[in-house]
């Protein structure tokens, strides 16, 4: 996944992109490992994170907020150019903001596998989605929710993981009262899939902390980076 790529987003929301009111970007792929679910608003799909590209600063990881809606394809019709769309840039609010803040802070930091980013994915859909005031995916729960009726052998028990998952998510998004690590945006598309992209925030080092990590650069001569773990 294209985890490792939160900087990228960063960039996508810094200066150029808040700039204007519109970035250009390209819907890459999903990973191979995300399972197909049915919810009550998808059948049969592939749930997780999605990868872009924006034409200005390069790929990013994000997540739908619309489901209702299909993502662009990757190239167009010739199959050969890449098929660039324009989202505008804006915010949330409300208690969707508070929420979905308290859901990055808590988990998005440690998912990482196919059924965690597809919890993670119902977990965002449960918050942007659900009308009933309770924030639960099980079956026939609210407005929406996840459809298990009916599944059996591998399915069900793929189901089984990602609704438990998607419930603590969403539980620790209730019960958060930590800072907000992320910076959220929301990328509008009249037609394709709205989304969400994250941005850590990073904190500011103390002056004492700072000057010796400037003393460590002109020592080590930044002889090699630190990857960032998937």
């Amino acid at each position: 996944m294209f985890k490792p790529l939160t900087l990228a987003a960063a960039l996508l929301m810094s200066a150029s992109a808040f700039a204007a009111d519109t970035v250009s970007i390209r819907f890459v792929d999903r990973d191979a490992g995300d399972p197909a679910l049915t919810t009550s608003l998808t059948t049969n799909y592939v749930t997780g994170g999605l990868n872009f590209t924006d034409a200005a600063t390069g790929s990013f990881l994000a997540y739908c907020i619309e489901p209702t809606q299909s993502f662009a394809l990757s190239f167009k019709s010739d199959g050969v150019t890449p098929n660039f769309k324009t989202y505008t840039v804006g915010s949330f609010s409300g208690s969707q903001d508070t929420l979905l803040q308290a859901l990055y802070s808590s988990k998005f930091a440690s998912v990482h596998s196919g059924n965690q980013q597809a919890a993670f994915q119902l977990a965002v859909w449960e918050i942007m989605r659900e009308s009933s005031g309770t924030l639960s995916v099980a079956q026939g729960s609210g407005s929406f929710f996840l459809r298990t009726e009916g599944a059996t052998g591998q399915q069900n028990g793929i189901n089984n993981s990602v609704q438990a998952l998607a419930t603590n998510y969403l539980a620790a998004a209730q019960g958060y009262e930590g800072p907000a690590l992320y910076s959220l945006t929301k990328l509008s598309n009249a037609s394709y899939q709205d989304l969400v992209v994250a941005s850590a925030v990073n904190a500011v080092p103390e002056p004492e902390t700072y000057a010796l990590f400037l003393g460590g650069l002109g020592v080590i001569g930044l002889l090699a980076r630190r990857r960032l773990p998937r």
